[in-house]
C-alpha cells in the first residue's frame, strides 16, 4: 500500500510525524475501533469517538498510534444504522480522510446464538494539495456479539479491505469489548491484528506489532454518546 501522505511537517515533533506516517501505511483505511459493534435503536443519533492504532516504537517501547476518528450514527430502521466519521488525525497532517456506510443486523442473539452484525464501509483518502490523487477503499465488516449481564458486550470479527490502484485484499481480524459507562456513554476496548494476511517481516516497523512475520496489531478506544 502506498503512503496516504504528500510530506512530513518540519518542526519539533517531526519524529512523531515519521512515526505516524509510517505506522499509516499499514493501518489505513482499517484504522478505527468497530461502530457500531450492533445496531442502535431506531431513530437515535449518537457521537462516535475512535482512538487508537498500530503499535509503534517510541521512548524504547512500543505504544499505540494515536489515530484519532470523530464521526455520528443514526439508526435509521431497528436493523439498519448509517455512519460517517471524520478522521482528525490525517487533517492535522494536512490530508483529507472521511468515510461513511452502513451496519445492518443479521441475526439477533437467541440464547447461546450471537448476534451477527454486517458493514459496507467506503474510505475516501486525498492530500489536500493535490485533490486529484484521491484513493477510495471499500470495506466489509462482520462481527458475531454476545451480551452478557444488561450492558456488556463481548465481540470478535474481520474487517476485509480492497485496494484499486495496485490490486490487493487486506484481512483485519478483531475482538473486544463494548460496556457502559453510563447511561448516555460505552467505551470499547478493542486489539485488531492489521493487514494480517501480508507479509511485514522486513521493513522499518518489522516486529513492532506483526504476529509471525504478519500484519501489525492495534489497540483502539471507542467511545458512544447518545444525542
Amino acid at each position: 500500500m502506498k503512503p496516504l501522505v504528500g510530506r512530513i511537517p518540519s518542526s519539533s515533533f517531526a519524529f512523531v510525524n515519521i512515526l505516524l506516517l509510517l505506522s499509516l501505511v499499514i493501518a489505513v483505511p482499517s484504522c478505527s475501533v468497530t461502530q457500531p459493534v450492533r445496531v442502535i435503536d431506531e431513530g437515535t443519533t449518537m457521537v462516535a469517538i475512535s482512538l487508537g492504532g498500530p503499535f509503534v516504537p517510541k521512548f524504547g517501547i512500543a505504544v499505540p498510534t494515536p489515530y484519532l476518528n470523530l464521526g455520528l450514527m443514526h439508526g435509521t430502521t431497528k436493523d439498519v444504522t448509517l455512519t460517517a466519521n471524520l478522521h482528525a488525525t490525517m487533517a492535522l497532517l494536512k490530508n483529507a480522510a472521511v468515510d461513511a456506510g452502513a451496519s445492518m443486523r443479521l441475526l439477533r442473539q437467541d440464547g447461546s446464538i450471537p448476534e451477527i452484525t454486517a458493514k459496507g464501509q467506503l474510505y475516501i483518502f486525498s492530500d489536500l494539495e493535490r485533490i486529484a490523487n484521491a484513493r477510495i477503499f471499500p470495506l466489509v465488516s462482520l462481527n458475531g456479539s454476545y451480551l452478557l449481564g444488561k450492558s456488556t458486550l463481548l465481540y470478535a470479527g474481520a474487517d476485509q479491505i480492497l485496494q484499486f490502484d495496485k490490486p490487493n485484499y487486506f484481512i483485519a481480524p478483531f475482538a473486544g469489548t463494548q460496556f457502559a459507562l453510563s447511561e448516555r456513554w460505552s467505551m470499547d476496548v478493542e486489539l485488531k491484528w492489521m493487514a494480517a494476511n501480508i507479509n511485514s517481516a522486513h521493513g522499518i516497523l518489522r516486529g513492532t506489532g506483526a504476529i509471525g512475520g504478519h500484519g501489525d496489531v492495534a489497540l483502539f478506544f471507542g467511545f458512544t454518546c447518545g444525542l
